[in-house]
């Protein structure tokens, strides 16, 4: 039998501007079957957490579609950053990197065409202020995977582009190109991003592609694996179509840890 069309990259993103700590939303709850353990940097290069928040608050504006988990820009900023450092997300979705940073007592600037808070800057990634020229300790972004979420309707959406057009990995290594200037000589980027496939119209592998396109600009410290807990995943309908299609469902997401060259 042909099974449904599934599309399964889910896009995370996050938020962050300088200035006060926004009011925190009400602590979230991980599901009954998991527990949150404490926090501890993931010593090896498959990462898992089981839950998408840590702590007693929530990092990113609850029920916001794709959100990276925060135990990962946790990780990444205690090993790649220092107090008061400033990190960039110009991918910022929800605001998990605004709220993880301010966690830290890192600095933080998030911008996204499609701002979801007050401390979110309405910005092309394309196109990031000129004034943070080589100022950057950090740049943490989680971009869209091809067309699997719509996030609205500004027309710079990169979300917009199909991962089979190639105006997609165009856009994106113009944000690289981006990225490559703000940081400062010799310090860190990271990007998290899931390959995609749809029924019925292929698979795409979005990782070895954009990873490709950084090593142009930058220099690979790891690559990891993110083990995803996604509740659709769990679905008994998409787990059928997935067996009956002779198709694989997305079980984890890259995590590129680059350097400035």
């Amino acid at each position: 039998m042909n099974a449904p069309a599934v599309r399964l990259t889910l896009h995370s993103s996050m938020h962050k501007r300088p200035g006060s700590r926004p009011t925190r939303t009400q602590p979230s709850r991980a599901p009954r079957h998991l527990t949150k353990p404490p926090l501890r940097l993931q010593p090896t290069t498959l990462w898992d957490y089981p839950s998408q928040d840590y702590g007693d608050a929530q990092q990113g504006l609850p029920g916001y579609k794709g959100a990276t988990p925060s135990y990962i820009i946790w990780n990444l900023l205690q090993r790649y950053t220092n107090e008061n450092d400033l990190v960039v997300d110009c991918f910022c979705g929800s605001g998990t990197t605004l709220d993880v940073a301010r966690d830290l007592n890192r600095r933080a600037l998030g911008y996204d065409v499609h701002p979801a808070r007050k401390d979110i800057f309405r910005v092309d990634a394309r196109k990031l202020p000129p004034e943070l020229t080589s100022k950057v300790d950090f740049v943490f972004i989680d971009p869209p995977y091809g067309t699997h979420l719509d996030y609205g309707n500004d027309p710079r959406d990169i979300g917009k582009l199909d991962a089979a057009d190639p105006a997609y990995y165009t856009a994106m290594d113009q944000v690289f190109s981006e990225i490559h200037r703000l940081l400062k000589p010799a310090h860190r980027m990271a990007l998290y991003v899931s390959d995609s496939y749809v029924h019925g119209q292929g698979f795409h592998p979005i990782g070895f592609g954009l990873f490709s396109l950084l090593c142009k600009r930058f220099t690979a410290i790891d690559i990891i694996s993110v083990v995803r807990h996604n509740k659709t995943l769990e679905m008994g309908n998409y787990r059928k179509a997935a067996e009956e299609g002779n198709f694989f469902l997305r079980g984890f997401n890259y995590l590129f840890v680059m350097e400035k060259v």
